[in-house]
């Protein structure tokens, strides 16, 4: 990823290697926190989606209690998953989470999600609100990029 950002000419994005379970950045330390697919990964061996072992919910409240402990009031979280929001939102919701959560549904044929959640804007409406975001590339475009993943270099947090 070094590499990658020098070819590219990005400066000021320090690449860090850390345990997603146990993170080692002090409190309220970013503005933005991206994770791509590393949710998916704990829910693998999860088994029933409708009722994941404890193990998998011990593992993903710890992932979110780090994410939401280093973000910044105001900061935000985004999620690019699978995970559709009738499994994901129980865990985004969850009532120590002082976030909102907001998604929109992309691809064609076979999906991904991408959550918006923002610290310290949580509303009752976040139990069902789903937002409009900017356009995204077709399925087929995405996919031919995923691996590059440069189209998360693309995305404009702004108007998140």
């Amino acid at each position: 990823m070094r590499d990658r950002l020098a070819e590219q000419g990005t400066s000021g994005v320090d690449v860090v290697v850390a345990d997603m379970l146990d993170l080692p950045f002090e409190s309220e330390s970013f503005d933005l926190v991206i994770e791509k697919g590393t949710m998916d990964v704990l829910f693998v061996d999860s088994g029933d989606p409708w009722n994941p072992n404890p193990t998998t919910v011990d593992n993903v409240t710890k992932m979110l209690e780090g994410i939401h402990k280093v973000l910044k009031p105001g900061g935000k979280f985004v999620s690019i998953t699978f995970g559709q929001p009738h499994f994901r939102r129980r865990f985004f919701e969850a009532p120590e989470f002082t976030w909102s959560v907001e998604w929109n549904t992309f691809g064609d044929g076979f999906h991904y999600f991408f959550y918006i959640l923002q610290k310290g804007k949580r509303s009752p409406e976040s139990n069902s609100h789903q937002v409009t975001l900017p356009a995204v590339p077709s399925f087929n475009m995405l996919h031919e990029e995923l691996e590059s993943e440069d189209y998360i270099f693309r995305t404009n947090v702004d108007e998140l």
